[in-house]
Formats: C-alpha cells, structure tokens, sequence
C-alpha cells in the first residue's frame, strides 16, 4: 500500500522468466523469457491488478479478514495468510474498502430504480 506497484512474484521482480527448453526436462538448458505478468518491467501496477481476472474466487465461508494493527490477515480455506502494515496502511486499505462499498452500493440502487443513466 505504500506506492501504486508491487513487485512481480511470478518473476521476483527480475522482469524475465527462465524457460527450461531441455529436451528430456532435466537439463539445463534455459531462455529467459520477457514475464507476462508484468510485462517485462519487474513490477505490477495497482491498476493491473484490479483489472486483471482473479486466479482463485473465494466464497464467503471460505475467506476471513482479519485486520489488526501491524499486519493484515486472511484466513483462506483454513490456512492463514499474513502481510505486514503499518496503521496508516490499514486506514489507507479501509478506506479503499469504504469508498468501493459506497460506489458499488450506488450503483446497485441506480440499477434496481431503473435510473442506469444510459439514453
């Protein structure tokens, strides 16, 4: 939450893949290959990131939120993830999480009164 990009865990930031082109998958014998999660910069952008489809959908009883102060943690089918904050990142991440909620909540009651706005 510090800035508007993270680093790629798919390539750790490097921007390149290692391809291992061995024929019998054992050797090494590997090309690097531009990352496409990232496109080759080593860093994914805010903007990607709400953008892009989500690899995993949870359903509610699957998922928990657990925000406390210095990290915030999920607990994802019964295991517990982590990610270290500070207390203004998690104002921060909560007020995302408001403003979101209060637009989507508009725009379902734009929707059931058939006001949508389009001509």
């Amino acid at each position: 939450m510090s800035g508007t990009a993270i680093h790629c865990a798919k390539c750790e930031g490097r921007g390149v893949l290692l391809i291992n082109i061995s024929a019998d998958g054992t050797g090494s014998s590997f090309i690097e290959q531009p990352c496409d999660a990232c496109d080759g910069t080593g860093k994914v952008s805010r903007a990607s990131l709400m953008t892009k489809q989500a690899e995993y959908t949870l359903e509610p009883d699957s998922f928990m939120p657990l925000a406390m102060t210095g990290a915030f943690r999920a607990a994802i089918n019964g295991e517990i993830y982590e990610r270290k904050m500070s207390a203004r990142d998690l104002y921060k991440l909560a007020s995302y999480a408001l403003i979101a909620a209060m637009e989507t909540d508009k725009f379902e009651k734009e929707n059931d009164n058939g006001d949508s706005g389009q001509l």
